[in-house]
Order: C-alpha cells, then sequence, then structure tokens
C-alpha cells in the first residue's frame, strides 16, 4: 500500500505503479483523507487494518513525506502482525532545518506561488517539464486545519517516537531536497531504526523526483522492491 503526501492524491504513485505491479500481487495507492492530522491518521490505521485482516496476512507500506510519517505511525501502532515492513520516502522529523517565514506561509496558504517559481523546489531537471506541469495541475489545496498543523517549526511526530519499530523499516532521502531537509528525513530514520539510504550530491534528486524522474524512480523501485522482498 503506498501513501502519498500533502497536496496530493493516489495518484502521485501512477508512474510507479506498473513496475510495483509486476513484483506484488496486489498494490494499492488510495486516496488519504486529509481534512487533518487526526482524520488522516486514525482513517488510514483503520484502511490498513482492514486490509490486513481481509487478506489474512502483513500488508507492506511505502510512504512519501507526509505519507511516510502516516506509515511510521500505522506500523507502531498496529504492530508486525499487520504491517510487515515499511519504506519512508523524504520524511522528516525534529526540528525543521529552514521554519517556512510569516511570507511564504502566506503564499503557500493563499496559493499564490507562481508554478514555474514553486517547481524548481520539488523537482530537479531529472523529471521532464512535462511531467512536473503534470503532477502541479492536479495538485490539491489542503484544508486550512491541516496548513495550520504542518506549517510548524517542530514536526508533530517527534516525541511519538522514542523507541524503534518492531519491523524493518527503510528511509530514503536526498541532501538536494528543497522540501525536506536530509537531515530531517535521516534523523527519522534514525530513530526509527531504519536502514538509510542516502541520495548524495551529485545524484540531484528533488523531493518529487523519486517517483516522478523516471531514471531516479526506476533505480530507487528496484531498491524498495529487494528490501520488501528480502
Amino acid at each position: 500500500m503506498c501513501l502519498h503526501g500533502y497536496g496530493v492524491r493516489g495518484y502521485f504513485w501512477d508512474p510507479v505503479k506498473a513496475e510495483l505491479e509486476d513484483a506484488f500481487p496486489e498494490v494499492l495507492t488510495p486516496d488519504l483523507r486529509m481534512t487533518d492530522l487526526e482524520s488522516l491518521i486514525e482513517s488510514t490505521k483503520a484502511m490498513v487494518s482492514s486490509k490486513s485482516q481481509l487478506d489474512r496476512q502483513p500488508v507492506h507500506l511505502i510512504g512519501h513525506s507526509l505519507g511516510g510519517i502516516t506509515a511510521a505511525i500505522c506500523a507502531r501502532d498496529l504492530g508486525p502482525s499487520v504491517v510487515r515492513k515499511v519504506v519512508l520516502i523524504a520524511s522528516p522529523f525534529g526540528e525543521r532545518e529552514k521554519p517556512p517565514g510569516g511570507f511564504v506561509r502566506f503564499l503557500l496558504r493563499h496559493r499564490l506561488v507562481p508554478e514555474f517559481l514553486a517547481r524548481p523546489r520539488f523537482f530537479s531537471v531529472q523529471t521532464p517539464p512535462e511531467r512536473q506541469k503534470e503532477l502541479f495541475s492536479r495538485a490539491v489545496p489542503e484544508s486550512k486545519r491541516l496548513q495550520k498543523q504542518l506549517l510548524q517549526p517542530h514536526w508533530f511526530h517527534t516525541e511519538w517516537f522514542d523507541s524503534p519499530l518492531e519491523q524493518p523499516s527503510l528511509a530514503i532521502y536526498s541532501v538536494r531536497d528543497r522540501i525536506v531537509g536530509s537531515a530531517e528525513a535521516r534523523a527519522f530514520g534514525e530513530a526509527l531504526g531504519s536502514e538509510l539510504l542516502e541520495l548524495g550530491p551529485n545524484e540531484n534528486v528533488g523531493h518529487n523526483d523519486v517517483v516522478w524522474a523516471p531514471a531516479v524512480a526506476g533505480r530507487l523501485m528496484h531498491k524498495i522492491i529487494a528490501f520488501l522482498k528480502e
């Protein structure tokens, strides 16, 4: 089950879904309930638990950004009998490296950032422009309550993880990510006891390149599939 992040829905995983389906008998990319953090977490836990009960076996979770945080919470709360392994991609933890200033917060809340200025923060040149435009054209304006909960200098879940997960986990992050700092993502992986996969400066991987840049996504899906199957 693949869990998307803020501002998108299940279609975020479309570029890699076929590759995952070649490796696993079933791949789900649900639209998560994003009214606020409480509804996101509780509804996702209920969905994961129901799927595990239906199949009579635990599920794998892959989460990107906020979806990775949600995946880790599901794993912690539901346990290994429901969640077998977890993959987190660019999921933050602790203190923001660069908390958003008042002006940036205003622009984000009111969606006044011109697309041509915003896209370079989410992508590198490795994602073709037409793909960047496609994802941005389908972006979802989230609720004011969720915006307020997330636009804080301290990540909401930081005190929730004082010991590693029981399940094996893999944390993937890039030092070129301009949305989630690599130190924040690495700290989350360390807190969870995850295997760490750092994408270095020469790889030039942006926040959404991990799924939408064909060459980058191909390499990462190979590693993710190997991790889940080993």
